[in-house]
């Protein structure tokens, strides 16, 4: 064997309980009675009728309202869609069409980009990028 190390020397004194979870249990577990409760039927039924502590939203709309946002939206998916269509056709389009598509493609991402709401320090929820509710 070889020489021991600082790790050996460490453990040596250690006592380690070995028994895994997997060995069965000797007294099957038996699940606690309910406790007592002070509250009458009238008390659950009042605090089940409380407002809940959330505020609901309603869900925005999946097709946004606005010409703008859904002109970009037909831009960004419609130039790229249009390309790959004509070439899987065998269409060769001319090298402005390419180009247009492609300007039309990177203006409307560059709009969307810029209509996403500000996220900055004068919210108060500034420095997390999480979940919207």
């Amino acid at each position: 064997m070889t020489e021991r190390d600082d790790f050996d020397k460490i453990v040596e004194g250690l006592e380690l309980d070995l028994s895994f979870i997997d060995e069965p249990q000797e007294q099957p577990v038996e699940e606690p009675e309910p406790a007592w409760s002070p509250l009458t039927d009238d008390d659950i039924d009042a605090a089940e009728t409380e407002e809940p502590f959330y505020r609901k939203v309603e869900p925005t709309p999946l097709i946004p309202r606005r010409r703008g946002i859904m002109l970009a939206w037909a831009g960004v998916l419609g130039a790229p869609l249009t390309l790959v269509v004509a070439t899987m056709a065998g269409v060769f389009l001319d090298r402005p069409i390419v180009a247009a598509a492609a300007l039309t493609f990177v203006g409307a991402a560059i709009y969307l980009i810029l209509q996403l709401p500000e996220h900055g320090p004068s919210r108060r929820d500034w420095p997390d990028d999480g979940a919207v509710l």
